[in-house]
């Protein structure tokens, strides 16, 4: 059901530095950026690095806001793939006692899951929908709503 992995996405504290040591001491190709994301490689497995969100992790919940003098980034990793049938995929990793962070629900691209590993590393589960694939956003909604 899993087939290569499509992305890693790395939580920073500091998105600047970030993009330094990546593009600058590792020469990877920087393919594009916004005032909170870089995005490395064009092509195969992406780096895509976020910066200036609070992630919290638990079993059921997680929220994604906007840095404030109040919170600051945890950093942390999260690991996409694409799969052809998340529902199938989910009753199974369900069986098996995987926990999920979020459970499929439908997003603008398609549908979209989280869960967790067992030290908590998150991983995006997405079944997208055909001509959508440039516009898919791995973290999809995090948050619970």
């Amino acid at each position: 059901m899993f087939g290569r992995l499509d992305a890693v996405i790395l939580f920073t504290n500091d998105l600047e530095r970030a993009v330094e040591f990546y593009r600058d001491d590792l020469g990877l190709p920087l393919q594009n950026t916004t005032r909170d994301t870089a995005e490395f490689f064009a092509s195969g497995t992406r780096i895509v690095i976020k910066g200036n969100s609070k992630v919290e992790q638990g079993t059921t919940t997680a929220t994604t806001t906007a840095t404030t003098a109040t919170s600051t980034p945890r950093p942390g990793i999260l690991l996409g793939f694409t799969i052809q049938n998340i529902d199938e995929l989910c009753e199974l990793l369900k069986k098996k006692g995987v926990r999920f962070l979020k459970e499929p629900r439908d997003e603008a691209f398609g549908r979209h899951a989280i869960i967790l590993d067992p030290d908590g590393h998150m991983i995006s589960l997405a079944q997208i929908k055909g001509a959508v694939q440039e516009e898919f956003d791995l973290l999809g909604a995090i948050g619970t709503e």
